[in-house]
């Protein structure tokens, strides 16, 4: 049989062991929680979901660009087969859609308080391209949802022109 001053030495070391151990990981806890906020700093977050929003509008630009050379290559027969009013038509909408996110997504970190003068700057020129764009688009859409025929929809499509 142990002696109870044994005991509670012992009891008293397991204690100490635990205290250590929640020391540590509340340590780690408040290390990984500074870290996190440094590595995911708002500005980053604004800044890479701009990123994605603006490859996505790029990749349908492309999309349409190539629709659009399609088109010129193809004679009206292949164009009315191929239903290439209506898949424009789709394309653009989406694309529209894609850009007034990639325009709020722009504005947010734009008017984002820890953004730099030239990070501003650069939110501004992009919302401003993107933004004559999207004008251009939403013309071009209107322009071939209003043509009344196939051949008119194909002549007016040749004349699309997206940069990239």
């Amino acid at each position: 049989m142990e002696c109870t001053n044994c005991q509670r030495v012992k009891q008293q070391s397991d204690q100490f062991k635990e205290a250590i151990v929640m020391k540590r990981a509340i340590t780690m806890v408040i290390f990984l929680g500074a870290l996190g906020l440094c590595f995911f700093s708002p500005v980053r977050l604004f800044a890479q979901q701009c990123q994605d929003e603006e490859a996505v509008v790029v990749d349908y630009t492309k999309s349409l660009t190539e629709l659009v050379e399609t088109v010129r290559k193809e004679g009206l027969p292949e164009f009315e087969k191929s239903y290439h009013q209506k898949a424009c038509l789709t394309k653009l909408t989406l694309c529209l859609g894609m850009m007034d996110d990639l325009d709020g997504c722009l504005e947010k970190a734009g008017a984002d308080s820890t953004a730099t003068k030239d990070q501003m700057e650069a939110y501004k020129a992009k919302r401003a391209s993107y933004g004559k764009l999207k004008d251009k688009m939403e013309g071009d859409r209107k322009a071939l949802k209003a043509s009344e025929d196939s051949k008119a929809a194909k002549t007016l499509m040749e004349k699309f022109a997206f940069p990239d």
